[in-house]
């Protein structure tokens, strides 16, 4: 009997009763400027391919600047064995009336992002494999969660929204488009369940080094 390796995990089948970002979603957005809703504010097309990668790429500790309801890292720790899985946010989902809920293994820094104090916090993680930006979206802001991402240890750095498709996303378009340094991948697929042939959210993955999977590129030969 020849072993060969396992068969992939079908995430299109394990992720089939998660609740992505779908046609409801996009009607609360449109109705109050914001998803206030529990779910995965994600293209689950681009979900599906972001655990297709950290399987691939077996990335095994998480790190999620902007948690909302914490509804993607609860996902991902029932798919992953994330150690450590930490999350910082501000708290933005509960003044809007929404329950944030994290796994009891999650650790939580409550606050700013840019703040003395994260960045305190964040070297006490030491090394994450998988920073997953999805915080303020402004420039300024996106660009400050970036270069403090890359200052302590990591494997990937991911950005979400890089298709600037509305008015709240167009500063991490921005940003994505400059960066001209190190290794990148983007994960832009269309979002079906709105009925698109396009993205509106597309996230965008750097890395200081080449990863070891297909399908990346320095980040100066997209110009």
């Amino acid at each position: 009997m020849t072993v060969g390796r396992p068969a992939p995990r079908d995430f299109r089948a394990e992720l089939a009763e998660v609740k992505c970002w779908d046609r409801q979603t996009q009607a609360i957005f449109d109705a109050h400027g914001e998803a206030l809703e529990d779910c995965v504010l994600q293209n689950r097309e681009e979900l599906i391919a972001l655990c297709e990668l950290i399987e691939a790429l077996d990335l095994r500790s998480w790190l999620e600047l902007g948690s909302w309801t914490g509804a993607l890292t609860r996902c991902l720790a029932a798919l992953f064995e994330l150690e450590p899985m930490a999350v910082c946010d501000d708290g933005w989902a509960a003044q809007r009336g929404l329950t944030r809920r994290l796994p009891a293994a999650c650790a939580l820094f409550e606050g700013d992002s840019g703040s003395a104090a994260f960045e305190a916090w964040r070297a006490e993680l030491g090394h994450i494999d998988l920073v997953f930006i999805d915080a303020n979206h402004a420039y300024h802001a996106v660009k400050r969660d970036f270069e403090i991402a890359r200052r302590h240890p990591n494997r990937v750095i991911a950005l979400h929204d890089i298709t600037g498709a509305n008015r709240y996303t167009t500063g991490v378009r921005r940003l994505w488009r400059e960066i001209d340094h190190g290794w990148g991948r983007e994960l832009v697929l269309p979002h079906r369940e709105l009925g698109l042939d396009h993205s509106v959210m597309g996230i965008g993955l750097w890395a200081a080094q080449p990863p070891e999977a297909m399908g990346w590129a320095p980040m100066a030969d997209r110009r």
